[in-house]
Parts: C-alpha cells; sequence; structure tokens
C-alpha cells in the first residue's frame, strides 16, 4: 500500500498543528498530578485541574524547542555530540537523569557513556517525552524519525529502557502521518522495540487486555504487573499506560483523560498521548473544547533559569505554534532530501512496508554504551572504555581499540595517547589495516598514583596512518575515582568523628576504597555493626554546596566534626539532585580540604535480610541544583 506525502501542503502543516497543541492539552492535563512515586489506585480527572495561556509550560515540550534549533545550526547530520552542547548551554534544569547526565557531560564524558554512568535514571521518562520533534522533520519515515531519537536518547539514557521508548513514540508518531489504523500504527511502532524489554511487555499487556475486552482500569493492572516498578517515572509502564489511552479512549478528550488516570509520569504520557492523536487527527479536526483554552502560545520556564538563551540568543526560538510550525516545515524537506528521500515539489509516496523497523534500526538496540567514535574518511576509530570510565589509583586503564580503514591498500597505525601530566603515557601500538576491514587492540594505561587522579582526566587516544595527514585525536576522558576509606573491625559504638582513630592521617583502622559514581558499595560493607566511612571535600575557593546522602538504612552524617544530618532507615530512595530535599544539609566550606564522616546502622536487621543501598550526592545549594564538578574529591589531605 502506496501513500502521499506533501510537506507542502496544508494537510501536513495541519499535522504539525495537531501535534504540538495536542500534546500541550495533554501536557497541561497532566502536569498538576505528578508525582514522583506510582500510585496504586487511578485517578479520576476528566478535565483540566489547572489552566493558563499557552499551557503549563513543561520540559516536555520547550526541550524539543532546544533539539529544533540544534537541528536548524548543525544541520540533518545532527548527532548526540552536538545535542551535548545545546544540553549544556540551554537546559537549566536538573530534575532526574538530566541533572545526572549533564554532571557526566561537565566532567568530560561524551555520549553515549555520559548517558549510562552513574545514571540511577536509566530506565525513565526524560527521553521518550522528546520524540515529537523528530517524527515531524520526518515523515512517513519512522526509520529516519528512529535515528535521531536514539542520538537523543543516548545523552541521557542509554543502556536503559528509555531509550526503546523514545524509538517506540518517534516511530509511532511519524507513521501517524500517513496511517490512521490505531492497530497498524502500533503494529508499526511495535517492531521499533526488542520482544525481550520490558517495554515491549508493557506495550503486549496493554494490547492483549484490550483485545480480551477487560476495561482500562483492569488494563492498567496487567501494565503494572507485567512492568513493575513505584518509580513514577519508569519508562515501561508510562509507554503502557499510553497504550490503553490510545486503545480505550473514544475520542480525543477520553483518550487523554483515561492515560492520565492510569497516573505515575501524567504529563509525560498525557502529552505524548495527545501529540498521538493530534498527529493522527490535525488539528482542524481535535475538539475545540480541548484546545480552545490555550491558543497558540508557547509557555517555557526561561524566566527562572529551566531553559535558557531561548529568547535571547543570536537566532531564538519560535515564539508560538505556528512559528514553530513553520519551521518544522523548513526542517522536514532539508532533512528528507538529506537522507535521501526523492522529493518532487515538496510530495513524496511512501510503502507501508518501509514503515516498520528494518536491520539499521535493530542494530540501535546492540550498540555498546561504554564506546565513543571519531575518524575521518580514511578511517573510522572506536574506544571501549569497557566497564567504567572511572580511574582508579594503582590500577590500569584499559581501553578497546578498534579500527576501521576506509583505504584501497594495508597501511601500518599506530595507536598511542596523552595522558595526563604526572601520568605514565602507554606504550604504543602498531596495527596493520587491511583494506575495508576493522582491527583491533588494547590499550593499557599504567595506574596513576592517588595524588596525579583529579576530577576529570583528559585523555586523547590517537591513531596516525603512515603516510597520511594527521587527523584528530579520540576524546576519551577518565572520571577519577571518589577517594573514601571504611573503618576497619567492629565499628562499635561511634557517636561522632572525635570516636574515631586516625582521623587525619593514614593508619590501620582504616581500609582506603576507591568510589566510582554516586553510589556507595554499601551492601558489600555490610557486617555486624555500623558501618562508618570517611571522605574529604576539598574547596579550591569558598563555596557553597548541598550534601545529600539517600540512603535506605538509617544514616547520620558529620562534616567538619558538626552532625548535618541524620535520618532513621526505611526509606525507598529517589538519588536525584531534585529528590533529596529531606536527606541534605548546605555546607559552607572556606578554601582547603573538608572532612565528611558518614555512619550506616542497620538497627539490627540481620546480614542480608534487604538490600542496603545509599547515594551520596553534591549539587548547588540553588534553585537548579548543578551537580557539583568542581570539588576536588579524589585525594586525602595525606597524599604526597
Amino acid at each position: 500500500m502506496t501513500m502521499h506525502v506533501d510537506v507542502r501542503s496544508e494537510t501536513f502543516r495541519d499535522k504539525v498543528l495537531g501535534c504540538w497543541i495536542g500534546k500541550n492539552c495533554g501536557g497541561t492535563l497532566g502536569t498538576p498530578l505528578e508525582e514522583g512515586w506510582g500510585r496504586d489506585e487511578p485517578f479520576d480527572v476528566w478535565w483540566y485541574p489547572e489552566l493558563q495561556s499557552g499551557g503549563l509550560p513543561n520540559d516536555d515540550l520547550e526541550m524539543q524547542l532546544v533539539w529544533l534549533a540544534a537541528l536548524r545550526d548543525v544541520g540533518p547530520e545532527l548527532r548526540a555530540a552536538d545535542l551535548a552542547t545545546y544540553w549544556l548551554d540551554h537546559i537549566g534544569y536538573n530534575f532526574d537523569e538530566y541533572g545526572l547526565s549533564k554532571t557526566n557531560l561537565r566532567l568530560g564524558l561524551r555520549p553515549p557513556v555520559s548517558g549510562a554512568f552513574n545514571n540511577w535514571f536509566v530506565d525513565c521518562m526524560g527521553c521518550p517525552i522528546r520524540s515529537e520533534v523528530w517524527a515531524c522533520v520526518t515523515p512517513g519515515h519512522p526509520r529516519i524519525a528512529a535515528r535521531y531519537a536514539y542520538e537523543d536518547a543516548i545523552c541521557d539514557h542509554a543502556g536503559g529502557e528509555s531509550v526503546y521508548g523514545e524509538l517506540f513514540n518517534a516511530a509511532l508518531e511519524s507513521a501517524a502521518f500517513v496511517v490512521e489504523d490505531r492497530d497498524l500504527l502500533l503494529d508499526i511502532a511495535t517492531s521499533y522495540v526488542p520482544q525481550d524489554s520490558a517495554t515491549r511487555r508493557a506495550i503486549d499487556a496493554a494490547r492483549a487486555a484490550h483485545a480480551e475486552g477487560v476495561d482500562w482500569v483492569t488494563a492498567r493492572r496487567r501494565v503494572i504487573d507485567a512492568a513493575p516498578s513505584k518509580v513514577a517515572q519508569y519508562s515501561p509502564i508510562n509507554l503502557g499506560f499510553q497504550v490503553i489511552g490510545w486503545l480505550y479512549g473514544k475520542d480525543f478528550g477520553e483518550a487523554m483523560c483515561i492515560t492520565v488516570n492510569c497516573g505515575y509520569d501524567t504529563d509525560s504520557s498525557g502529552g505524548t498521548i495527545g501529540s498521538w492523536l493530534g498527529v493522527r487527527a490535525g488539528l482542524s479536526n481535535l475538539p475545540e473544547k480541548w484546545t480552545e483554552p490555550f491558543g497558540m502560545g508557547l509557555s517555557t520556564n526561561e524566566s527562572w533559569g529551566g531553559v535558557r538563551h531561548l529568547s535571547d540568543g543570536a537566532r531564538g526560538i519560535p515564539g508560538d505554534v505556528p512559528e514553530l510550525t513553520d519551521e518544522i516545515v523548513r526542517q522536514a524537506e532539508r532533512v528528507l532530501l538529506h537522507h535521501g528521500v526523492r522529493l518532487r515539489d515538496g510530495a513524496f509516496d511512501v510503502d507501508v512496508a518501509d514503515l516498520y523497523a528494518d536491520d539499521a534500526v535493530r542494530e540501535l538496540w546492540s550498540r555498546p554504551v561504554t564506546s565513543v567514535s571519531g575518524g575521518t574518511a580514511s578511517h573510522a576509530i572506536s574506544v571501549d572504555y569497557g566497564p567504567t570510565p572511572v580511574v582508579r589509583p594503582g590500577e590500569d586503564v584499559v581501553y578497546d581499540v578498534a579500527v576501521t580503514s576506509h583505504l584501497s591498500d594495508p597501511v601500518r597505525a599506530v595507536v598511542s595517547a596523552v595522558v595526563p601530566g604526572g601520568w605514565r603515557a602507554p606504550e604504543p601500538v602498531e596495527l596493520v589495516l587491511d583494506p575495508h576491514a576493522t582491527s583491533a587492540t588494547k590499550l593499557a594505561l599504567p595506574g596513576p598514583a592517588r595524588a596525579a587522579i583529579a576530577r576529570t582526566n583528559p585523555v586523547l587516544v590517537s591513531v596516525q596512518v603512515d603516510h597520511m595527514p594527521v587527523v584528530p585525536p579520540v576524546p576519551a576522558p577518565l572520571v577519577g575515582a571518589q577517594a573514601w576509606r571504611v573503618l576497619t573491625g567492629d565499628a562499635g559504638v561511634v557517636d561522632g568523628p572525635a570516636d574515631l582513630p586516625d582521623r587525619s592521617a593514614a593508619g590501620p583502622a582504616w581500609r582506603e576504597i576507591a568510589v566510582d559514581g554516586n553510589e556507595l558499595p554499601l551492601e558489600s560493607l555490610r557486617g555486624a555493626g555500623d558501618v562508618v566511612l570517611q571522605t574529604f571535600l576539598q574547596a579550591f575557593a569558598q563555596q557553597q554546596v548541598r550534601l545529600a546522602v539517600d540512603a535506605s538504612v538509617a544514616v547520620t552524617v558529620w562534616a567538619d566534626g558538626e552532625q548535618v544530618i541524620d535520618l532513621p532507615g526505611g526509606r525507598m530512595i529517589r538519588p536525584s539532585y531534585g529528590s533529596t530535599g529531606d536527606v541534605g544539609a548546605t555546607l559552607d566550606l572556606a578554601e582547603g580540604f573538608h572532612e565528611v564522616v558518614v555512619r550506616f546502622r542497620f538497627d539490627g536487621a540481620a546480614e542480608g535480610a534487604s538490600p542496603a543501598l545509599a547515594h551520596v550526592l553534591l549539587f548547588s545549594a540553588d534553585r537548579l541544583k548543578h551537580g557539583d564538578v568542581t570539588l576536588g574529591r579524589t585525594t586525602f589531605p595525606w597524599d604526597d
């Protein structure tokens, strides 16, 4: 079956308008109901709980204004590395995975490593909600939409279920420009999701429940059972809720309300179902009852810094939905031409068979999330970190380097690395590159001393081919492991730092440990008594910082000998910068080292009775809560 699309037509423009107005409707419906944890029971809301002109500001929509600007500025070859720059330049807030991945970017890590490392929220909704822009610039071409969605997703969710969620949403929305049948659209979109994923289980559970004829409340329970989680932003559950609204809703308003009434991440799922229906129907076919309250305005969080430099940049962003649609129309033609779509005065035909995922899409599912790449027309370079992008004292770092030659003759190449001052460079490795083939080797960096490790440690991996122009190296920076030490033996009663031996020097009472990210290895340290740890924060200038310890067991924290946190156990942790207001304290730090002592108490629970979890977070004390990357955390005061 062949379908026709004309990106210069009023029909296309109407569908794009419907996408964004529909998203505004659903997002506004769900925003007042959003919570951090999922409710057991559904909501019962059938009209907007809160209204304002232009809709309620929401990251789901305004971040896509930034991505559209990136596409406009960079062009159709836009990649994750380009989006990383726009993240840091334009995204101010630090909700959940946004903040953790932005900290990784500020530490020098590149996508996809920035999205995978030290990210508790890798399976959450931050990227499935950003799919519409990719669909709108690739109408009727979900395979192309999926490529952009993947580049977007890996910035802050690499390796997580959320990647599948964004692929699914982008594919359905792109296909909805040419297909109206609900089940066919679900078949197409589902082909973009691995069969063995939690996302697929949730979607299939919703479809099976509808096919059996049970009500939507029962379908909701089946989705929760298929992909259980209490975290409200868990992507698979919310994808299932979207499908419930899509299948059970008899019209635009009912579909949005059923989706939102399923609960959990209500603004995200509500906004997405609104955009699905808006693309399929077009704005002219959406009920005025639901769309009239907003007009054509766009509301953002720029006034307080949630998003930045949207209106004060050299080129700015669209000011309302018609301007947004104008830019989408311009970029759609540009993108489609770049990807080889044959346009005739803006029009093209597409076959339904070409809407389903192909091998190139399925290859995205298994791409490594620990690898960064570079190269030129002569050869491509892949540098894989292995298990972690962290360097620990005295431990070698081994990169897996793969070089693919695009040349027609065999050539010799040398693989080497430039390392920070005070480190020993690795021995260069020689490779023979066969024509149009891939050669692999390991590049081992000798483990540096702890005193030589910083928070960010720039490493440049170079592949130089004989008698060819010098090409740029591949940045593969390493994050310095945090220096902690744990009190050995039975800690007994520790009422404060004064009870600790050798507080200011190395000593036999302590065992030093290197910690990769925010999570402490608390379960492995658990014994008969309390677990007591010590670390030091090094301020290079006077600084105020927020310290939070999000733990599932009782915890007490002292900073420079003063108790600053004391909390009971039994908490469900949610270790993000924005979710730790009740487990943190503000520290005013003078220049120099500052001792932090943390005591975990298990209140007599048997060893192994339940997981002992603890995350330590440091972030700015202002409203935006930026993850801290300036304090020294990799050394002890007595290190040479």
